[in-house]
This record gives C-alpha cells, structure tokens and sequence, in this order.
C-alpha cells in the first residue's frame, strides 16, 4: 500500500513536469528539483540553479517585478463606454460606474482579495513565468461574477485531439462541447488551495479542464502565439551569475572577510594523522575562531590562495547584472537602486518606464479582458458592445506645479478647457455656478470658414475711421440682394465669373457624395484663377500661403455646404452670386496679404545688403 501510494504521488509529480525541458511551462520551484538536475535542466554555467522563486533572491529581479506590479496595480482600473457625439460624429469615452462588472472589475474581483493584491498577481506572473491566468467564475445566467488568479506552474493550454463535451461542474453550471481542435485550458489549481479527502489527509488537487471563454490568458513572449516563454528561463545565464555573485559575497564574510588557501603538511605524515590535522585545523580556526592567532606544528606551512573580492570585480560585476536585468524588464536602472547614475534626466526617464515597461503589460491586459468580458458579437464580429476597460495614468503622469499651472492656463486660455474642468484634473470639487462650465476663447481669433475682411481683420482700411463692410448673409436666410457684392471691382468679378461658379455650384448640389473632393475639384478652377487675377492685378505672383489659404476656403465652403437648401432655380442664383461675392473679398484680400508680405521681405533683402 505505501509503494502504491508512493507512485501515486510520483506519477502526479511527474504530471507537473513539462515533457520538454526546453518548454519553459516547468514549474523549476517544485520540492524535488533533484529530478531536473538529472537531465541538467535546473543548473546554469554559474553553477547556480535557478527557477522562478529562486530568481526573488535577486534583489534587482525582486525591485523590477515589485515595481513594474505595484505601479500598475496602484492605477484606477475603469470600465469606459464609448458613443458618438450626435452633432460632430467624434468618438467619446465615459466611465461606466453603472455596470455590473464596475466593482469587479475597479475593486473587488472576488471575496478574497482587492483589486490591487489581484492585479499585482497577475502582472508578477505575467513578468516572471511568462503567462497570466486569471479563471472567470460565472453564475447560472453566464454572467461573470469573479476573477480567480491561476497559478502558472499548475495550468497550461491543451488542444483536444477530438470532439468533446465537458459537463457541468461547480466551477462551469452548464455543460459545454467543443470540437476537435479547439483550445482549453487544463489545470490543478483547484478552487480551493488544498483538497482533503474524506480522512482528513491532504492529496493531490485532481485536474480540471476550463474553457478558453473563461480563463483570461495574457501570455509574455510566445514563439507560438499560445505560450509565453519564462523570463526567468531565458536570462537564466544572468540570473544565475547574479546569485553566484551574492553567494560569492555572503560566504566571504562568512569566513570574517578571511580568504582560504592551503595547508602543507609534512610528506611522511601518516593518512590518520592528516585526516587528524585536518579536524583539529578547522576546529581551531574555523567559523568563530577564525580570527583567533594559528599555531603551526614543526612541518606544517600556510599558503594563501582566493583572491579578494576586488580582485574578482565583485563590485563592476554586482553593477553590470544589475543593468543587463534591468534591461530585460525596461526599467530605469535608477529605479532599481543605481545611485552613481545621473538624474539630470530622470523626469525623461520616468516617462519611458511608463512607456516601455508599464504600457506593453497594460495593453496586453486591456485587450485580453475587452476580448472575454465584453466581446464582440454579430455578423464579421463588429463592435457593437461599445464597453472596455482601461487604465487611468493620471496620477503616474501628473507633473509638478510649475507645469500643471502652464497647461491648465492655455488651456483655459484656447478654450479646451473650463474651471470645473481643471478642478477635476486636480481632484477638488466642482463649482457649482453656470460660469465654471463655461470657455473661455481668445477675442483675435476666429473660425478657418469665416470670410476674411480687409477692411477690418486686416488693418487694411483707409485710415480714415470708414465702417467696415455689411455681414454676410446667414446660412438659411433670405440674403440682401442690395448689399451683396455693391462695390464696383466685385460686381465686374460677378459678371465675368458667374456662369462658371453656377457651374460649379450646380454640379455640388446635385451630386450623391457631395465630398470635400467633389467641392474642390469644382471650386478649384474658379477660385485660382481669381487668385491669379488679383496678384497681376498688384503686380506680384501668389504662393504657398494663397494655395493653403483656398484649401481651407473650400473646406469652410464644404461645411456651409450642409446648411445649403435649396428650393428653386432662383434659389440657387441667389445662393451662388453670394458665395461668389464672398469668395471674391475673402480670395482678393488674401491675395493682397500674401503680395505684400512679399514685397516687405525684398524690401527688407535689399536694404540688408545696401547696408552691407
């Protein structure tokens, strides 16, 4: 009976143990690592044998994974619900705090532990085996109610080899098929830590198999796209020399910083005799009484022969390990304890560990949990479930005083910003008054679609206090025939340009896209040529400014065309000779503007080299 319970618990051991010891999956931390030193899979070249809790004994390893874990599981963790403006079309996220899953998902994940001790399990195991397994707990209706970590040592991907129906258990309330080929996942990470049989004695957990819609998996580097790979496997070199390194150290003072050597004994000495001196050396010298004066007997000579730890480099060694680990987690060396560093750049630095170590973690964990909590579903699986889940670096970002000031004034400035707004940046509480709601926006500024108006934008009046000219006709209202295009250079453009700017019209108005590419392959034409008029006109040529200027003239000219209604052919003339007239002002004085720069810039060129 004992041997039959002793290959029992063997041939469970052996379950734990990767058929291929250059699959990473082995779980290195087990009890018995006498077996993987058979096959030479434990130790490293150092000597040293490392697995993936012996790699905790290194302290950089240790302060990496600490800290790339603990800054992630620090952040708010929100569920986000995305929709679209009615008026503009823009695309806008908004905290869903009344979701089923917010609390699982932003506090309590189940009834054991807190969103931080889970997330900072879940990112530790993702950074040192390589693979994050996390089991969804559902309830009769489906719906997910719990979020278990798995260990990575005990679960591992399986592809059935047939078509297979799973019934219901505990853990899964509905029986489940899947075909041959499909992914799931087997594990001995029970629901529970230990499993007791019905005498009271602990026993192997029997393994379960779980669904892939039930098992968040976010795996490291996968060669496979399945099974990521042990960082502690693959820098196992490194991290082996680390712990010879500190091994090296701690045995040197040890001896009280003594070094070793040889003891010579006479030729002719007896082998008791030796074996005896031996002892009694070691006794007398070793342990506590190694600082204690050594007396030698007639014959015997000591001959030193380690060398000290700055002989072996200990210290630049101790340096190097700390930055190759360092490299492998992207951390900035100074994080991990590098004080001969500079930190002229540190607040650069900071930025790239959120960039480099913390942002790859988080996406891969954004999108694993969008793909099983919120999936999408329907015909070539749109997204029509407008949910996910992101990570607030808010707090991990935030500048000092001096910056948050200069942002928060442009933008209250520029108007992106209003005071309720920067109160919530800072985390105080709104003003509750219609002004703080408000933007504010510069009084020299205005929209790309507004016409220009020399004769008051510009400053190009005739100094003598003259009112500038009649608005233009609003969108939708009957325009002023009197007082559209009076003057008489813009009624000679009128008569020359109209049937061409009709045309032009016409053919936007009945067109079935009616896009920007429509509006400028048909305004184009008219508009730059009245450009080239003009700058003959003043005896100078037009640029890129004038180009860029016409561009976003017919922009402006796209979205006015929205509000364009028109019911009749009188309509469209009356519509067309006002947009041309306001083409003619805006294009003319554009124009002038770009000649004059012109001129001034040669002006300037040349009174340069008069001087000269």
């Amino acid at each position: 009976m004992k041997h039959m319970k002793f290959f029992a618990a063997f041939k469970e051991l052996i379950r734990e143990i990767r058929s291929s010891l250059e699959n990473p999956q082995t779980p290195l931390s087990m009890p018995a690592e006498w077996l993987l030193d058979i096959f030479n899979g434990g130790r490293t070249d150092a000597g040293i044998r490392v697995s993936e809790l012996t790699a905790f004994q290194v302290v950089t390893f240790l302060t990496c994974v600490d800290l790339i874990s603990g800054s992630i599981a620090a952040l708010p963790f929100h569920i986000y619900e995305r929709s679209l403006l009615p008026e503009s079309g823009r695309a806008v996220n908004r905290v869903a705090y009344e979701h089923l899953l917010y609390n699982m998902i932003h506090g309590e994940p189940n009834e054991e532990m807190s969103r931080h001790t889970f997330t900072k399990t879940y990112c530790a195991h993702y950074l040192v085996w390589g693979n994050a397994y996390a089991e969804i707990q559902r309830d009769g209706d489906n719906s997910a109610m719990a979020l278990w970590p798995r260990n990575p040592a005990k679960t591992r991907p399986y592809r059935l080899l047939q078509k297979q129906t799973f019934q219901a258990e505990p853990w899964r309330p509905f029986p489940v098929t899947k075909p041959a080929g499909a992914l799931v996942y087997r594990t001995t990470d029970g629901l529970d830590d230990v499993d007791r049989s019905d005498t009271g004695a602990q026993s192997v957990q029997p393994e379960r198999t779980i669904m892939p819609e039930d098992m968040l998996h976010v795996p490291g580097l996968a060669l496979d796209g399945r099974i990521g790979q042990s960082v502690v496997y693959l820098a196992r070199n490194t991290l082996g020399l680390a712990l010879a390194t500190e091994k090296f150290g701690s045995k040197y003072f040890a001896n009280y910083a003594r070094p070793g050597g040889i003891l010579e004994m006479p030729a002719n000495i007896a082998p008791e005799a030796r074996e005896q001196a031996k002892k009694s050396w070691m006794e007398a010298q070793g342990g506590e009484n190694s600082n204690r004066v050594a007396v030698l007997p007639p014959g015997f000579k000591w001959q030193q022969t380690s060398n000290s730890p700055e002989d072996a480099q200990s210290k630049d060694l101790q340096a190097f390990l700390r930055n190759q680990i360092c490299a492998f987690f992207h951390v900035p060396p100074h994080m991990a304890g590098d004080v001969d560093r500079s930190r002229s750049n540190t607040e650069q630095m900071a930025q790239e560990f959120v960039s480099l170590a913390l942002t790859p973690v988080m996406q891969a964990i954004k999108q694993e949990f969008k793909r099983k909590l919120f999936p999408n579903t329907g015909v070539g699986r749109k997204p029509i479930n407008n949910f996910h889940v992101d990570f607030d670096l808010h707090y991990i970002l935030r500048p000092d005083a001096a910056s948050r000031e200069k942002y928060y004034a442009t933008g209250r400035q520029w108007g992106f910003l209003n005071t309720n707004m920067i109160l919530e940046l800072e985390r105080l509480n709104p003003i509750n008054e219609d002004w703080a709601e408000k933007f504010w926006m510069p009084v020299n500024m205005t929209l790309t679609e507004t016409p220009i108006d020399p004769s008051h934008q510009d400053g190009a009046g005739n100094g003598q206090g003259q009112e500038p000219p009649e608005a233009e006709p609003i969108e939708g209202k009957e325009p002023d025939k009197g007082k559209t295009g009076t003057d008489p250079e813009t009624k000679a453009y009128l008569l020359a340009y109209s049937r061409l700017f009709r045309a032009s019209l016409s053919r936007v108005l009945h067109s079935e896209t009616g896009n920007l590419t429509e509006f400028k392959q048909a305004f184009g034409p008219v508009l730059w040529s009245l450009a080239d008029l003009f700058a003959r006109e003043v005896k100078g040529q037009t640029t890129q400014e004038t180009d860029r200027f016409i561009v976003d003239y017919i922009g402006a000219m796209k979205k006015r065309g929205q509000h364009w209604h028109i019911a009749s052919i009188a309509d469209e003339d009356e519509l067309g000779t006002s947009e041309l007239a306001r083409a003619v002002r805006s294009i003319r004085a554009a124009v002038y503007r770009d000649v004059a720069d012109q001129q001034a810039l040669e002006v300037s060129s040349q009174e340069k080299e008069n001087a000269g």
